[in-house]
């Protein structure tokens, strides 16, 4: 027989009336790691963008896999002997 759920509520925070705030104007900079991330990352976003690289056409780029492939299915079957 299958078994009641049950939930469990938590209970309420004695100190419900602190929370977290919004920083104001005057409020000081506080450094942290995710602003030091931040900040690195920062430097290639203003990079300039790279051309992109000239490629091969497709056709050579999916017929060099497959010819392949098939040299070396053939090279397997003849040291198999079934091509001799």
């Amino acid at each position: 027989m299958p078994q009641r759920k049950v939930r469990f509520r938590p209970e309420p925070a004695a100190d419900e009336q602190r929370r977290p705030r919004a920083a104001r104007d005057h409020d000081g900079f506080i450094a942290s790691p995710v602003h030091a991330m931040h900040q690195n990352l920062w430097a290639f976003a203003q990079s300039p963008a790279e051309p992109p690289l000239p490629l091969y056409p497709g056709w050579v780029r999916l017929a060099i896999p497959l010819v392949g492939s098939g040299a070396l299915w053939v090279i397997i079957f003849w040291a198999l002997g079934y091509l001799r």
